[in-house]
């Protein structure tokens, strides 16, 4: 995903499912544990990848959840 969104792809990591099945987990990760979650993983890819290749490139992201149909955005207060 990381490669494809450096070269133009639309790209997004959409965690999906029931109450309790781990979304949470898989994207958080366990850090007192030493298990690296999504957003972690795919962050160091992407400074890496940048790092190498582009140089001088900014980073922005956005960082949205969408709960009983409602969009919050959860780097500005929700």
């Amino acid at each position: 995903m990381v490669q494809c969104a450096f070269k133009g792809a639309k790209v997004t990591c959409f965690a999906y499912g029931q109450t309790g099945s781990g979304k949470t987990y898989t994207m958080n990760g366990d850090h007192d544990n030493g298990v690296l979650g999504m957003y972690y993983l795919g962050a160091e890819d992407i400074f890496a990848f940048r790092d190498e290749y582009y140089p001088n490139l900014e980073v922005h992201l956005s960082f949205y959840e969408i709960y009983c149909s409602k969009l919050f955005d959860l780097f500005n207060g929700r």
